[in-house]
């Protein structure tokens, strides 16, 4: 596929996106303990770290902690130096908030939000991997 249709095609996607009300922004992460969630988000990267069979895939909500179950949630995962707190989804995008380990040292160009720690991203698998654009 050519470069200019699959940039139609994420253009289309995130119009998709918006249009059925998804996140679009930092604005759109609500927390209401967002300490605890920065706390719990770290925990659950430690613990996977310890044991690769926990928090693997995707994770319902009713599966974590009441601090991560921030409204429009869709699912979460947890990655070796992040957790991604999916708020909106289709085969192409991926919105919502982001809580980085400690120890991450990976480049990134997440947006912050309203909350220390906590950030805004969107990811598609149209580009490549960039610090715009993490998985």
């Amino acid at each position: 596929m050519s470069a200019s249709r699959r940039a139609v095609l994420a253009l289309a996607s995130g119009l998709l996106l918006w249009g059925c009300d998804a996140a679009s922004g930092p604005g759109d992460v609500v927390l209401s303990d967002p300490g605890r969630a920065v706390a719990d988000a770290r925990r659950m990267i430690v613990e996977a770290r310890a044991d690769s069979t926990r928090h693997r895939g995707w994770i319902e909500p009713a599966a974590l902690p009441l601090s991560l179950r921030i409204p429009r949630l869709d699912f979460a995962m947890v990655h070796a130096d992040h957790v991604d707190l999916v708020l909106a989804r289709n085969p192409d995008w991926t919105v919502g908030a982001r809580i980085w380990s400690l120890d991450a040292r990976r480049e990134h160009a997440d947006a912050p939000t309203a909350y220390p720690d906590v950030y805004f991203f969107d990811f598609t698998n149209d580009a490549p991997e960039s610090p715009a654009n993490i998985h």
